[in-house]
């Protein structure tokens, strides 16, 4: 019978309530992390044992070391520069709740605004160029910065 073994090539550790928490605070200590995040990071570390994790969790929120609601308001800002899009794409991929997204994600945005300051810090103020092989590159920038395609086309012309 084969044992299981994490990404690291180790087996995992049985959890303990205390070191759980201690990793716990050690990675937060480092960034702010989603609690589905969390649960990933305990799950590669530790043999999955839900109850610990839940009073972990428990815990954690007690002691405000660890909100989503708090997360996804830093993420939004932090990422301001990003597109609706995009960031709506990585609060999802780190388990926000559809909620919180809405909660916390401006729905005021002036994308074409915002596109045109991205691309102004891109270029350093200068032109954009006329060629089209420039302008795609452009665009492809601008897609993976989470723009929609019309703004896109809006800010270069296309």
């Amino acid at each position: 019978m084969k044992k299981s073994v994490n990404s690291w090539g180790r087996r995992p550790k049985l959890p303990d309530e205390r070191q759980v928490f201690q990793y716990a605070c050690w990675l937060l200590a480092r960034r702010e992390y989603s609690q589905a995040e969390l649960l990933e990071k305990f799950q590669k570390k530790y043999i999955p044992d839900e109850s610990i994790f839940k009073k972990v969790f428990a815990k954690l929120s007690k002691l405000k070391l660890q909100s989503d609601e708090s997360f996804a308001e830093n993420f939004t800002c932090s990422h301001a520069h990003w597109g609706a899009r995009r960031i709506l794409f990585e609060l999802k991929r780190r388990g926000i709740s559809e909620n919180l997204i809405e909660k916390f994600l401006p729905q005021d945005i002036d994308e074409l605004k915002k596109c045109r300051d991205v691309l102004e810090k891109k270029l350093h103020g200068a032109e954009i160029s006329s060629g089209y092989s420039e302008k795609q590159k452009l665009a492809a920038f601008l897609a993976r910065r989470g723009f929609n395609l019309d703004v896109i086309r809006e800010v270069l012309g296309f």
